[in-house]
């Protein structure tokens, strides 16, 4: 069964609606509102895990860049290492000044696969050593 969410509060719902059973967002009116890079932004807060992971890596891919400020500020809140990991990757992709001013932290983040996503992205040899920190 589909299920439906409304992009301000979360609230998931059976059927598609044009207002939020909730909170009463207007859906049609919020998504028109919305270019591209803002709907992928709004979609990191999305409830269900794979959402927030694909939104992460897509501001990469599409060359997205007004989306590194807040996948910055995701990463420095959320507390999932495959969403971080998603989150460090695009503005990686994006190669941005922003964005590599930001790897400093990163790199001595307490997750392993955090810390050599960003040695890889920063091109250190020592990228994929299993002993690599």
């Amino acid at each position: 069964m589909t299920r439906y969410y409304c992009p301000g509060c979360w609230t998931d719902f059976e059927k598609d609606a044009a207002r939020c059973p909730v909170c009463g967002l207007v859906i049609p009116i919020f998504r028109d509102s919305k270019d591209y890079a803002e709907k992928l932004i709004v979609a990191l807060h999305h409830p269900e895990h794979s959402t927030p992971v694909r939104s992460a890596g897509l501001p990469g891919t599409t060359k997205a860049p007004r989306a590194v400020s807040a996948l910055i500020d995701f990463f420095k809140r959320t507390g999932d290492i495959t969403i971080a990991r998603a989150a460090v990757k695009a503005p990686g992709e994006l190669d941005r000044e922003e964005a590599r001013r930001f790897f400093c932290a990163p790199a001595d983040h307490p997750a392993g696969m955090i810390r050599r996503e960003v040695r890889r992205i920063l091109g250190e040899k020592d990228a994929h050593r299993p002993d690599a920190k």
